[in-house]
């Protein structure tokens, strides 16, 4: 699934925790996958591709590399990997093949070598064992959250958020006015403003906040 370039705009320029505020207010939940680190910086906005992956037996397992060439450009990447923190097998092999599919980014409650050549976020360590596929664009469940095919991820190094699509273009625009009424409140308080008024803000400060932010 393509998003729409002023959709992408909105949530690329709105924090991870903005987001997750709105779509607590829409009444999302499981939406934030978490203990899951960092492997760069960069912001990730992307529609998920999912896979489900669990411990191996000694029986035959889904084709991995075939999964991976059926990545589309631009997709978040998202590997349940069953909560074992298992190593994802030749990871870093995978991962060089995702950048050159043109993934956005890898979300896998599995460990992955510290460079992968792609945005990625992941568990710290690895246990001893192997992973094995056994499903792609299932709905999955990773670091805690639920992730549909198609959903879209966003992401920085603050953490990850995954809005339903028929929400997003309800959240990201709560999420930029959420994000310009915070800024408003932090600028208030630096100025010396008392929290009692602002946290949350009442109607007084809301009415200076139209005011002063309102487009001339």
């Amino acid at each position: 699934m393509a998003i729409d370039q002023t959709l992408r705009d909105a949530l690329s320029a709105v924090s991870p925790a903005s987001l997750a505020r709105a779509l607590s207010r829409a009444g999302v939940k499981a939406f934030s996958p978490y203990g899951l680190s960092a492997l760069s910086s960069e912001t990730v906005v992307g529609p998920a591709y999912t896979m489900r992956m669990i411990p191996a037996r000694d029986d035959a397992a889904g084709d991995l590399a075939a999964a991976i060439d059926a990545v589309p450009e631009g997709a978040v990447v998202v590997i349940d990997a069953a909560g074992s923190a298992l190593a994802l097998p030749f990871g870093a092999i995978l991962a060089a093949r995702l950048a050159q599919r043109g993934a956005a980014g890898l979300i896998t409650d599995a460990a992955l070598p510290e460079e992968i050549g792609v945005p990625a976020w992941c568990r710290p360590a690895a246990a001893a064992g192997t992973l094995a596929l056994v499903g792609t664009q299932e709905r999955v469940a990773c670091g805690g959250a639920a992730i549909h095919p198609g959903d879209i991820v966003v992401g920085d190094r603050t953490g990850l958020v995954v809005v339903p699509v028929a929400l997003a273009e309800r959240v990201a625009l709560e999420a930029v006015e959420q994000q310009r009424l915070d800024l408003w409140i932090q600028r208030e308080v630096e100025r010396g403003a008392h929290l009692a008024s602002l946290l949350p803000p009442d109607a007084a400060a809301l009415a200076r906040f139209e005011a002063e932010t309102k487009p001339a």
